[in-house]
């Protein structure tokens, strides 16, 4: 998928999309480029949703280049685990140590209440799980909701306030955070769908990966069944659909993981330019190709590398075994055509 250094610590969606050029931006300081969002006005957040081991991490690192834009990775992880577990930072630190977030934390928890991370721990499956029993339930529990929404536009109030960069990235992926974010009044959400070939993902979804921490993976990863993998793409994919939906194509954008890394500069100003309701003037992307992790919090393992160059990971077609690969198709096939992966008289 992409080449990295240690730390020393289809039809294609781009198809009409024009190069960026001139001078980087993701040269000049952030005191130099972007301004804190005024308080009350609409906090405008990118959020990436789709399955895992599409990319998503990547794009949420290629969009941080931009001076405006605070790459934040998995937020909806912060009060889950990775505060109390003490799990790293891009920068290569815990997260309660890194600079950024620790400030941005205890900025949050100030405005809260000391107990607003476990509480918000606690309201986060009501709200963001897919089927969302806390916005079935939103006449009944009008408390509960207005408890989560101003405690997740605070975050991302915090957010703004200390790294200066008026936009955030959240890549959490799952479409049902996407859903309660969509609801919270005082954020402008964008919907990044990004969508990756279905067999690509089931094949590295079978490899597995043992515990390391300071590299990013807080746990083992074991193989996930086949047949698992691939209805689970189905049915995340379709989700994220339904959230595109929701928020309205004004708001909205799906991406493919393939169309990322053959133009990831354009794949960018795609996505700023739809923010930001103007377009990109000036390149984003490093013209050395090399990308540089800031503080993803949570995400691929990659986010803890010192810098990334976007290459396709398209080893799959090569040494995923053929029977495998027609199970997919089969199980996937309509959605393989409708984003361009199979032939439509296929």
């Amino acid at each position: 998928m992409f080449d990295v250094e240690p730390k020393r610590s289809g039809p294609s969606s781009m198809a009409h999309i024009g190069r960026a050029d001139l001078a980087s931006e993701a040269e000049l300081p952030p005191a130099q480029t972007a301004s804190t969002t005024a308080a009350g006005s609409p906090i405008k957040v990118i959020y990436i949703a789709g399955y895992g081991r599409s990319g998503t991490t990547l794009l949420d690192i290629a969009l941080s280049q931009a001076a405006d834009v605070m790459g934040a990775g998995e937020m909806s992880t912060l009060a889950r685990h990775v505060w109390d577990n003490r799990e790293f930072c891009a920068c290569g630190k815990a997260v309660p140590d890194c600079e950024v977030w620790s400030s941005i934390v205890e900025r949050w928890l100030q405005s809260q209440g000391t107990p607003a991370m476990a509480a918000h721990r606690r309201r986060q499956p009501w709200r963001e799980a897919l089927l969302g029993p806390g916005r079935l339930l939103d006449r009944l529990r009008p408390h509960a909701r207005a408890a989560y929404g101003h405690e997740t536009l605070q975050l991302f109030r915090e957010v703004t306030h200390v790294t200066g960069r008026p936009i955030v990235v959240d890549s959490s992926k799952l479409p049902g955070r996407g859903l309660a974010l969509a609801a919270i009044p005082g954020i402008e959400l964008y919907v990044v769908h990004m969508v990756r070939d279905g067999r690509g993902v089931v094949w590295s979804l079978r490899k597995p990966y043992k515990r390391d921490v300071e590299k990013g993976l807080q746990r083992d990863l074991n193989p996930k069944p086949l047949f698992y993998a691939a209805l689970r793409w189905m049915s995340v994919n379709l989700a994220a659909e339904k959230l595109c939906g929701y928020v309205g194509p004004h708001r909205s954008l799906r991406i493919r993981y393939e169309d990322f890394v053959a133009a990831p500069e354009e794949t960018v100003a795609a996505i700023l330019s739809l923010v930001r309701g103007a377009p990109v003037g000036s390149r984003v992307l490093p013209e050395s190709g090399a990308l540089e992790p800031w503080h993803q919090m949570a995400g691929s393992r990659h986010r803890m590398q010192r810098t990334i160059r976007v290459r396709e990971d398209g080893n799959w077609k090569q040494v995923m075994p053929a029977d495998q690969q027609r199970w997919v198709t089969r199980l996937c096939g309509r959605l393989l055509r409708r984003y361009g992966y199979l032939e439509q008289s296929a």
